[in-house]
């Protein structure tokens, strides 16, 4: 079904009315007919039931295109095409499948970029775009190209450069990592020249040295992206940029020059490079990179290593916390009430327990008991039916009877902040449901771990056709509340 929304999306870019504005608009930043082609690019049109109606010509039915999340139902009678009015971008799995797609508004609307939902066989987390197609290159090269967005990578195949890989609407993961890993050890990446552009560099940077691979950054002018360099400056100037790429240390030091090459700067700089050091792996490696370290910042490498001594012992004490606050909660039987979903695996969503924070990536994590309430349960079980809620009287019953609850999970918070603007969103535009109105902002709120929040909710088991959700929400509530938990200010 996907392949053929694909098909029909691709022959709307060159036949729809609005795919040739669509068209218009990607022939006039330089995209050739051939590149778009290449990677199938197409676009979805806005028109009421076009969607649908054309699945239908083409043999697919109304109830496959709703599981593979093509459309959707809302308040209103009829099913709606989550993808209108876009520029149409097909994602692949290494075998060629189309698992999902990317969409581009081509004016001022928003998200300016929106993402099939994660789902069982689609994680944006786990998936690169066009690996598909450069797998090889990669190979042959022994080094991949990572830019941020789609058309980045169109634009630089458009020229001759096959050995890119992007993103997809995320930040660089560690399945991406070790995919690029399957063909390559070195990494270049190639963001926009701007500060957000930089920070994101240097993150991915982070994530590919601690995952095997060795990276190295490319600095673009400012205001330029891979897409607009290649492009506006030739192909040639994209491989001067490449040739004057830097390693992760040395990149670090070069901004902390930039900036005055003050002290301050410099510990800063070395302080991030020991952190990452710190999650190598890789001993022998580990310690090439702590010897480069040294040589770049001019400190002496026993001194640095006496650091990595001290940063390990604190990330095996917080492991070790950790392991005995899981044992703990076994032994005491406070994890036996858990049924299917989130709250079922304590691992399954990071946050802190009673007794205050608990650090990111540090073992198994606890489910929360306050007052003898299953904090984590009943509030994956509330936050899943606000969202799985069409009508919005949960979501409704969810902000009004909140009052002064603090949420735990992480990522809930800034779920609840979202329904907050949908909130105001519907008082005086469209319907939308809860969840339509989350998941087509899901790259402009949160991080991943937000996304990964949000996909658990989703995939928690169906509720029963007959369900009251907002009396499941009020009951929800008054379960929390007997916890105390007030938000603070």
């Amino acid at each position: 079904v996907r392949d053929t929304a694909m098909i029909l999306w691709k022959e709307a870019l060159t036949q729809d009315p609005a795919g040739k504005r669509g068209l218009k608009y990607l022939t006039g930043r330089g995209f050739s007919e051939k590149a778009l082609g290449d990677f199938d690019v197409g676009w979805a049109p806005g028109t009421p039931g076009w969607l649908e109606n054309n699945l239908a010509k083409s043999g697919v039915d109304s109830d496959l295109a709703h599981r593979a999340d093509l459309l959707r139902t809302g308040d209103r009678p009829g099913s709606f095409a989550y993808f209108r009015n876009r520029i149409i971008f097909p994602i692949k799995n290494i075998s060629r499948q189309v698992v999902g797609f990317g969409g581009r508004v081509i004016d001022e609307g928003e998200p300016k970029y929106l993402n099939s939902a994660d789902s069982s066989y689609f994680s944006k987390g786990k998936l690169l775009y066009g690996f598909d197609a450069s797998r090889m290159p990669i190979a042959r090269e022994k080094s991949a190209i990572l830019v941020e967005g789609y058309l980045d990578l169109i634009a630089l195949a458009q020229v001759g450069i096959h050995n890119v890989v992007a993103t997809c609407g995320t930040a660089f993961t560690e399945d991406q990592a070790r995919l690029v890993r399957r063909g390559a050890q070195k990494v270049q990446l190639v963001f926009d020249g701007d500060k957000a552009g930089l920070k994101a560099a240097v993150r991915s940077a982070d994530v590919a040295l601690r995952n095997g691979l060795e990276p190295r950054i490319v600095q673009l002018p400012k205001g330029e992206d891979p897409a607009s360099l290649v492009i506006g400056s030739g192909v040639q100037a994209m491989q001067d940029a490449l040739r004057a790429s830097q390693g992760y240390v040395p990149f670090l030091k070069a901004l902390a020059d930039e900036k005055g090459g003050d002290r301050e700067y410099s510990e800063r700089a070395l302080r991030q490079a020991m952190g990452t050091i710190a999650g190598i792996g890789d001993s022998l490696k580990q310690e090439y990179v702590l010897q480069e370290a040294s040589d770049v910042f001019g400190l002496p490498a026993d001194l640095l290593r006496e650091n990595l001594g001290k940063l390990l012992a604190e990330k095996g004490r917080h492991q070790k916390a950790a392991r005995n606050r899981a044992a703990a909660s076994s032994a005491t039987g406070s994890g036996s009430e858990s049924g299917p979903g989130i709250g079922s695996d304590p691992g399954a969503l990071p946050g802190s327990e009673t007794g205050g924070p608990q650090p990111r990536g540090s073992g198994p994590r606890v489910r929360r008991r306050l007052g003898g309430v299953q904090v984590d349960q009943i509030e994956a079980q509330m936050l899943s039916h606000v969202l799985w809620d069409e009508s919005g009287d949960a979501a409704r019953a969810f902000l009004s009877g909140r009052d002064d609850l603090i949420l735990v999970l992480d990522g809930a918070e800034t779920l609840a902040g979202e329904l907050g603007e949908w909130a105001a969103a519907v008082q005086n535009g469209p319907r939308v449901s809860p969840r339509d109105f989350v998941l087509d902002r899901w790259n402009t709120a949160g991080d991943n771990a937000y996304r990964a929040f949000v996909s658990q909710l989703l995939d928690r088991e169906g509720h029963p056709d007959q369900t009251d959700f907002a009396q499941v929400i009020k009951d929800c509530l008054g379960r929390l509340k007997q916890g105390h938990r007030p938000r603070q200010g």
